[in-house]
């Protein structure tokens, strides 16, 4: 009986077609993969962003409140209100002639010299001297007017460009009824004279009990909102900015107060707000993710419709990903080719014969 040796036997042919077909999916899965998990990565760097536009949004709207709590401490000033009721003895006289007195006097301030002794009875008041120590004080204010019921000029800390107010809509809007009053917040607006964006904030002087005595308005530059959101610190690269929803960026990096241009993002970012989205991948600025806030500034300030967000390189939130799946993909292919030449190598040891055919042998 004869002992028969098993041989295991390799069809190198058979194994690299069979790799060859594996190579396919191996490559689409691990493509796949790697997408899936930056995908999900993305998604958490825009949740983080969009976290961080909620934080800024509380920011801001922190700081408007302080602002109105200090206009509101200035209503409460005695020498300001002093002024106030001192312009409101007006109403003890012939009103009629006190209302056809305001258009003269409205015409002739600005030809008025500083020295007459109309303009020095404003200008150098109690209540306007008090202004003006406040505004050296506080930088961020530059400008404070307040007027009596009527709407005429009654303190002021620098000369105002026009004496009767009670036209302007910041000062309708506060006066209101006359009853209750009204916080106005006027939007941002770019003043090329100061070079530098400013808003108005207005507040009535109100009766113990009840009943609108006069108005006070201040000139806010909004330097303020600028250095409070270049403050939040949300990770290396990412950055937080407030625009209008028409485009006027009113803080953003990059952006000075010198350029008038549009946020180019901007119609991507109302889109997505639409479809309360959280965050989104720019198509207008590649490589960009955008973190984004449902809250809304014009559903506390009528006059306000700004948006604030964060952005984010996505180079940056993806880190050495894109690189790791490409060098992956590399060690893939690798693989692969040296299997190809190792099968190549090895398919033509195995078919070359074992003994050299010998010509002689045909004879035989």
């Amino acid at each position: 009986m004869k002992n028969t040796k098993s041989k295991l036997r390799i069809d190198f042919r058979t194994f690299f077609i069979l790799m060859l077909i594996a190579a396919i999916p191996m490559l689409v899965g691990t493509w796949w993969l790697f997408n899936s998990y930056q995908d999900s990565y993305l998604e958490l760097a825009g949740l983080h962003l969009s976290d961080t536009a909620e934080t800024a949004f509380s920011m801001v709207n922190s700081h408007l409140q302080d602002q109105i709590i200090t206009v509101a401490g200035l209503t409460e000033s005695p020498s300001l209100r002093d002024e106030v009721v001192q312009g409101n003895q007006d109403l003890k006289k012939n009103l009629e002639e006190v209302r056809k007195a305001i258009p003269k006097m409205d015409a002739a301030w600005p030809k008025l010299d500083r020295e007459s002794p109309t303009v020095k009875a404003i200008l150098d008041n109690s209540g306007s001297k008090f202004l003006r120590r406040y505004t050296e004080t506080y930088k961020n204010y530059r400008e404070i007017i307040v007027t009596d019921f009527l709407g005429r000029l009654v303190a002021t800390s620098t000369r105002s460009a026009r004496y009767y107010r009670a036209l302007d809509d910041w000062w309708k809007e506060t006066y209101g009824d006359g009853q209750r009053g009204a916080v106005y917040i006027g939007d941002v607006h770019y003043d090329t004279a100061a070079h530098s964006y400013l808003m108005d904030l207005a507040q009535p002087f109100m009766e113990p009990d009840g009943g609108v005595i006069g108005v006070i308005k201040v000139v806010l530059d909004t330097q303020g909102i600028n250095s409070l959101l270049g403050s939040i610190q949300a990770g290396s690269g990412t950055n937080v900015s407030l625009i209008h929803a028409k485009g006027d960026v009113i803080s953003a990096p990059g952006y000075s107060v010198l350029q008038q241009t549009a946020f180019p993002a901007t119609l991507e970012i109302l889109n997505a707000r639409e479809k309360s989205r959280s965050f989104f991948v720019s198509t207008g600025m590649p490589g960009t993710i955008f973190g984004l806030t449902q809250r809304s500034f014009l559903q506390l300030y009528p006059h306000l419709n700004w948006i604030v967000f964060s952005t984010a390189k996505t180079k940056d939130m993806l880190g050495p990903l894109p690189e790791l799946r490409l060098q992956f993909m590399a060690l893939l292919a690798g693989v692969f080719l040296a299997v190809l030449i190792a099968t190549i190598m090895l398919s033509r040891v195995e078919s070359k014969p074992i003994i050299e055919e010998d010509p002689h042998l045909e004879r035989l």
